[in-house]
C-alpha cells in the first residue's frame, strides 16, 4: 500500500461538507517551521466541535522506526491538533503496545477500510499562530491540487 492511498481513504473518512481534509500539511511558510503533517482534517461544525485532527501516515515498518527515532518530530504541528492519529498500512508496522506515545491514536487499514484501533485522547491544543494560518490557507487556495492528491 502507499501512502496515496492511505490518504484516499482518509480522505473518504473525513468528507466534504462536514469535514475539509487537507492532505500533506506543512506547519508554516518560509523557512520558519518546514515540518509537515501528513494530513489535517477539520469538523466544520461547531456542535461537533469544530476539532482539528491531524494524522502520520505510514506505510512500512521502517519508516515507523525511523520515525520513532525522532519522536518531537509531529510537535511544531500537532501543538495545534486537538488530537493526532498514526495512520499505517497494516496492523504490524507499529507494535502498538510498546511503541505507541500516550497521547496518539491508532488506525490501521483491514480488508481496505480503516480501523481505529486506539482512539486518540483529546489534546489541549494550543491557538494557531499565524504562520500556520499561512500556511492552512495556502495549501486550502489550491483545491485543485489537493482533490488531484487524494484521487
Amino acid at each position: 500500500m502507499k501512502t496515496e492511498e492511505l490518504l484516499k481513504l482518509l480522505s473518504e473518512e473525513y468528507p466534504s461538507p462536514n469535514w475539509a481534509f487537507i492532505p500533506e500539511f506543512r506547519g508554516g511558510t518560509g523557512y520558519a517551521r518546514e515540518t509537515r503533517a501528513d494530513a489535517l482534517a477539520m469538523h466544520c461544525w461547531p456542535s461537533r466541535g469544530l476539532e482539528l485532527i491531524g494524522f502520520e501516515l505510514k506505510v512500512s515498518r521502517s519508516d515507523w522506526i525511523h520515525e520513532m527515532k525522532n519522536k518531537g518530530k509531529a510537535e511544531p504541528i500537532k501543538q495545534f491538533c486537538d488530537r493526532w492519529y498514526l495512520v499505517t498500512a497494516n496492523s504490524k508496522i507499529v507494535k502498538y503496545a510498546e511503541e505507541m506515545p500516550h497521547d496518539w491514536g491508532l488506525m490501521f487499514v483491514e480488508n481496505g477500510k480503516l480501523i481505529t484501533m486506539i482512539e486518540a485522547p483529546k489534546l489541549t491544543p494550543r491557538p494557531i499562530d499565524r504562520l500556520f494560518l499561512a500556511s492552512l490557507m495556502r495549501r486550502a487556495s489550491k483545491q485543485d491540487v489537493i482533490i488531484q492528491s487524494v484521487n
